[in-house]
């Protein structure tokens, strides 16, 4: 299927599935945070114990794009969609039973390798279908999509959480697969045709993934994509102890206060969708991110603090220029990956999560005393995606395209 041939109407419904596809991570993590605790008691086990289940989580994603990548090139974009999903609905239906927690976390990490296909899948399909411009907006609306995860979860887990316990909250998860499984079936197209995919896919795809691991102009966008967005998954490790700990709201305000914080991902990327109607990615990139650190680094300076009210602003700023930082950066990651869309998708996912994952670990490890932990997990990889920007021209220059 050529690009943009897809009129407006189809194109929107394959973007709005692809992004109910994509909220499958957020929903697998925001939405029992509240619930953490309850999961720890009925087991028998400890906090930590049940804490640890969200790293896991972030583990295999990180595992699971690396396994998705070479399949979607190999089989398309359509049927390991439909097998990651399938996962994902039988491993939701297996934690409704669960009495162990080792078992638990377990399956959380299957769990993850079924989430991750429509964040693979999803990025595949836009880079297939359109190019430049209209693959930033495109890219954009995916991230926008993937916000009403952050916003609607932590609520609707925390009252779930109240009216019927937290094994409910994984019914909704196995509901909400179900239903993208249908969608995918009959919306989503077939992008990659039979005579662009590859043999040997794992062979290949290994071979691929190291000819991008060399090439600064995916390399340095994809770490600084994945620098970004580790803020927030800083800010989803930590935000429950903070808010419930520190602060003493009650599980139901946590969740409200959780997805209002959470809007800011899509009144940004709303803004960052206009302004890429006058400007690049890269621009928009470099001109954001030094904004970016230094909301984080005010919000560090305020960590000490016991007022809520002081806090939540510069936090709120910070989530909000994750959402549209990190869309920019993926997609200037995915322009010089164009003709590898699966690898590449995989690769950059893989970073993005390894990443959020060594964040999620730290900041559980820095504890919940105080926010100072979780406002760190934000402003340090900031630093260093800064950093990054400024030592090396980002997008300024294409490289060759992988043949």
């Amino acid at each position: 299927m050529s690009r943009e041939i897809l009129s407006a109407r189809r194109a929107a419904c394959v973007t709005a599935v692809l992004g109910l596809l994509s909220i499958f991570p957020p929903l697998a993590t925001d939405m029992y945070l509240a619930g953490l605790g309850d999961i720890a008691q009925s087991m028998g086990a400890s906090h930590s114990a049940a804490e640890l289940s969200l790293s896991i989580f972030f583990l295999g994603l990180c595992v699971g794009q690396l396994i998705m990548g070479p399949l979607i090139d190999s089989l398309g974009r359509k049927g390991p969609l439909l097998g990651a999903t399938a996962l994902f609905i039988v491993t939701s239906f297996a934690l409704i039973l669960v009495e162990d927690i080792a078992v638990f976390n377990t399956l959380r990490f299957l769990q993850a390798l079924g989430a991750c296909g429509g964040m693979v899948v999803g990025r595949a399909v836009v880079n297939d279908l359109y190019e430049g411009r209209r693959a930033a907006q495109a890219m954009t609306v995916l991230v926008m999509l993937l916000t009403i995860g952050p916003i609607v979860s932590p609520t609707l887990g925390s009252l779930l959480l109240g009216a019927f316990g937290w094994r409910s909250i994984f019914v909704v998860m196995l509901l909400i697969g179900a239903l993208a499984f249908i969608l995918s079936l009959l919306v989503v197209p077939e992008t990659l045709p039979v005579e662009q995919r590859v043999t040997a896919p794992f062979r290949t795809g290994r071979k691929v993934a190291g000819q991008l691991l060399r090439r600064r102009a995916f390399v340095i966008p994809a770490v600084i994509a994945g620098l970004v967005q580790g803020g927030l998954f800083a800010f989803i490790t930590g935000s429950s102890g903070v808010f419930q700990g520190v602060f003493g709201l009650s599980a139901l305000t946590y969740g409200l206060m959780f997805a209002g914080i959470a809007t800011a991902l899509l009144l940004f990327g709303q803004v960052n969708t206009r302004l890429l109607n006058h400007f690049t990615a890269e621009q928009i990139l470099k001109t954001g991110l030094p904004y970016y650190v230094a909301a984080t680094l005010v919000l560090v300076l305020l960590s000490g603090t016991t007022t809520l009210w002081v806090f939540i602003p510069p936090l709120w700023l910070s989530i909000g220029c994750v959402g549209m930082l990190s869309a920019n950066a993926m997609h200037i990651a995915m322009a010089s990956a164009r003709d590898s869309a699966g690898i590449g998708s995989a690769v950059l996912g893989a970073i993005q999560f390894g990443i959020a994952f060594t964040i999620s670990s730290l900041v559980a490890l820095g504890g919940s005393d105080t926010a100072l932990p979780m406002a760190l997990g934000l402003l340090l990889p900031a630093i260093v995606a800064l950093i990054l920007l400024l030592k090396f021209s980002v997008g300024a220059k294409e490289e060759a395209v992988i043949a």
